[in-house]
């Protein structure tokens, strides 16, 4: 049987798949995006899933797939429903996979794969303890610790997006009382502009605002930031890590949001934590959650294949 040349890596989200061909180094080999389906039920979203990947079958070491919610660590199904997925909890997505595809499929959170993308060939890279943080319609979140991703005991590891802080913001559907997020998304970013009385699209129109001056807009962002700031402190707090990655759609503001979140960190996290914290950009922009659900592939049929 010829040697495998590439793991099929799947980045799942709401309203888009991204799927890529992944080389055992993390190397991005093809890459496209369609419609995910994922709110159109199972089947559709396993025609997606399933239609994607065999367009790289031939050759294909293994599976990864990352995806909205938490999912088992040990045998790969969603623990609870999700807004995100029109999917069941407890439906089996590596076996309904792996079935479909005859390969072995890895499975796990979406943060979780960026995570493991930017430690293994992003950002992050060579940290013995790295968090990586999206800061998109909501927050996610992965750990990664001496080379493995934190999952917990059910797969809910690292999940400081729905952690209460004492919010005063909207209740969020998470059902969590003082949950933050909805302060610190991009989603309730924009809600709170509009209800402002400010015409955006999205979080960059209203960071865009604050930069040319609109006191409204300045005031919305400065709380978004610190209530991201206090979620990410948490996290360092927790595992002390020796550098912050942050991507996602928010995290494209650059300085204007890394300047005053780092800020924000050192105001909710001690010294001792952040005197040499390194808070960054992503490096792999949205490819991030491929590759880390490429290397996740390989590492299910030769652990530890990558990155360690």
């Amino acid at each position: 049987m010829p040697a495998a040349t590439h793991a099929i890596a799947l980045d799942l989200g709401g309203t888009h798949l991204k799927a890529a061909c992944v080389s055992v180094r993390g190397e991005v080999l093809e890459f496209v995006c369609v419609p995910s389906r994922a709110l159109e039920g199972e089947d559709a979203l396993m025609d997606t899933l399933v239609g994607v990947s065999r367009r790289w079958r031939p050759g294909a070491a293994a599976v990864g797939v990352g995806c909205p919610g938490v999912i088992h660590p040990v045998d790969g199904a969603l623990v609870d429903v999700t807004p995100h997925l029109a999917l069941p909890a407890g439906f089996p997505l590596r076996e309904a996979l792996e079935s479909a595809l005859a390969l072995p499929v890895a499975a796990d959170n979406d943060a979780n794969c960026a995570a493991r993308g930017e430690h293994g060939a992003g950002a992050a890279r060579g940290a013995r303890v790295a968090v990586v943080i999206t800061v998109g319609t909501g927050i996610g979140c992965g750990i990664v610790i001496e080379g493995r991703v934190l999952r917990g005991a059910w797969g809910g590891g690292g999940e400081i997006g729905h952690m209460s802080v004492g919010s005063r913001g909207p209740a969020c559907g998470c059902g969590v009382a003082g949950c933050a997020e909805p302060m610190a998304g991009g989603d309730g970013l924009v809600q709170r502009a509009r209800a402002a009385g400010l015409a955006v699209h999205g979080a960059q129109d209203v960071f865009a605002l604050a930069a040319a001056g609109d006191a409204s807009a300045a005031r919305l962002v400065d709380e978004m930031i610190d209530a991201l700031g206090q979620q990410v402190a948490c996290a360092v707090q927790t595992v002390n890590p020796e550098v912050v990655v942050v991507g996602g759609g928010v995290a494209q503001a650059g300085e204007a949001l890394l300047a005053p979140l780092r800020a924000a960190i050192a105001r909710y996290a001690q010294p001792s934590h952040t005197r040499t914290l390194r808070i960054v950009p992503a490096a792999l922009g949205n490819r991030a959650g491929v590759v880390g659900a490429g290397l996740m592939a390989w590492e299910r049929v030769a652990p530890p294949a990558i990155g360690r």
